[in-house]
């Protein structure tokens, strides 16, 4: 029997045949390394069945097997499957709706050989636009999780920081597989959804790290698994009944640390912004107004709000309505929210540019809904109480909520008075 190796691929997949064999192909040009490609097949009814273990053997040899199911036993059982049929040292779990890059795997092992206390370590996920994906998992106030830093560009410092988290996406995680198998595996109560979240969380319990590597970098297409999102309200359930998480929160601390800052949107959700002294820099080097040092301004520093503002009124002040919705979707997608100020620009230049708005005009809906009395004040009194008995970044951020509120109420005054 050869040695075995050092890293154990496992790859959940459902169907999508295509994008499996992409990321095999991937995975063999980029590995530099030998390595065990374990593909659980959760019953595909697609080509997989037929295709897949020709194509495997092609690509990586002996080192390929192909676990069959009959059925759909969706993504924890099927990883947990593979990780028991594994032979390596660590086992890479990957979403199949990935395309690995050169050199993705030894900068996630040296830093299992650098750092102390680690658990599992992740690439940096990218969009294929070169965006950040995934580089950590934050908790904010009001007990949600969130990708910090989403759609930043990959080359920000931010973006390249290392930091320590509480979870990391399994979309595509390293961990060594005596740890993750002795910690009970992912939760298969869960169905597509927050395992990584409650497996990171019983890592940390028993004093574990875990971290990104920017230096590995993995494109991440995202989400292309039929019906992915079809059990969310029931894993979100199972994770609030698992984990305490307001006494979990970290996005405050996190930002902090990076030397950012958090706006409140009126329905209470935090936005990352740049910090006072940052804005005002930028802001000096603007006099007189110049929309292409603006948007160069903008490109150095994608999360400075007022430049997005400045820009966004320029444009459409001067008649180039279409130049300014690309700009604020821009702004909103580096946000990674969208906010009752989004969606009145999105309006007003849709209308003068004759656009059908009921996407916007649906997103405006939704976010009113945020504001229904009895969930916008119990959202309220559950992040004061957690930022009053949290760190110092955290109560800092109790007048912030008391604004967004006051503007909230605000807002639901007035639409009440539009009837």
């Amino acid at each position: 029997m050869p040695p075995a190796p050092a890293v154990s691929v496992v790859i959940p997949v459902h169907g999508n045949f295509a994008l499996t064999r992409d990321c095999l192909k991937s995975l063999a040009r980029t590995a530099g390394q030998p390595l065990e490609v374990i593909v659980a097949d959760n019953g595909s009814t697609d080509e997989t069945a037929r295709e897949l273990p020709a194509l495997g053997v092609a690509l990586f040899g002996g080192a390929f097997r192909h676990i069959r199911f009959e059925e759909n036993r969706n993504f924890a059982p099927a990883c947990n499957a593979g990780a028991r049929e594994a032979r390596g040292d660590f086992v890479f779990f990957l979403n199949n709706d990935t395309l690995l890059t050169q050199g993705w795997l030894p900068p996630l092992l040296r830093r299992f050989r650098s750092a102390a206390r680690l658990g599992a370590v992740g690439p940096l996920l990218t969009y294929a636009d070169g965006t950040v994906q995934h580089l950590g998992i934050a908790i904010q106030p009001g007990n949600k999780v969130r990708h910090l830093y989403r759609g930043l560009p990959a080359g920000h410092p931010l973006a390249q920081k290392r930091r320590f988290f509480q979870a990391l996406t399994a979309a595509a995680l390293l961990m060594p597989r005596e740890l993750f198998l002795s910690a009970g595996g992912f939760d298969e109560g869960f169905v597509n959804g927050f395992e990584d979240v409650d497996l990171g969380l019983r890592l940390g319990a028993a004093g574990l790290r875990l971290t990104c590597v920017p230096e590995s970098r993995v494109i991440h297409l995202e989400s292309r698994t039929p019906r992915r999102f079809g059990h969310e309200a029931e894993n979100t359930v199972r994770l609030y009944q698992k984990w305490r998480l307001d006494r979990l929160v970290d996005l405050p601390d996190l930002v902090a640390a990076d030397g950012y800052g958090l706006t409140v949107l009126p329905e209470l959700e935090p936005r990352v912004t740049a910090p006072p002294a940052v804005s005002a820099r930028l802001l000096s080097r603007l006099r007189p107004f110049d929309p292409a040092l603006c948007l160069e301004l903008l490109n150095e520093e994608p999360l400075w709000d007022e430049g997005y503002a400045l820009l966004g009124a320029w444009l459409e002040k001067n008649g180039q309505p279409g130049a300014a919705l690309d700009l604020y979707r821009r702004a909103m997608r580096m946000r990674d929210s969208c906010s009752f100020a989004d969606c009145e620009r999105l309006l007003r230049v849709e209308a003068a540019l004759g656009r059908d708005s009921t996407a916007t005009r649906a997103s405006l809906g939704r976010l009113m809904a945020e504001l229904a009395p009895d969930a916008y004040a119990q959202k309220k009194a559950l992040i004061l109480q957690t930022l009053a008995g949290g760190t110092a970044a955290q109560q800092a951020l109790i007048p912030a909520y008391e604004a967004a509120c006051a503007e909230g109420l605000k807002l639901r005054e007035e639409a009440r008075a539009e009837g």
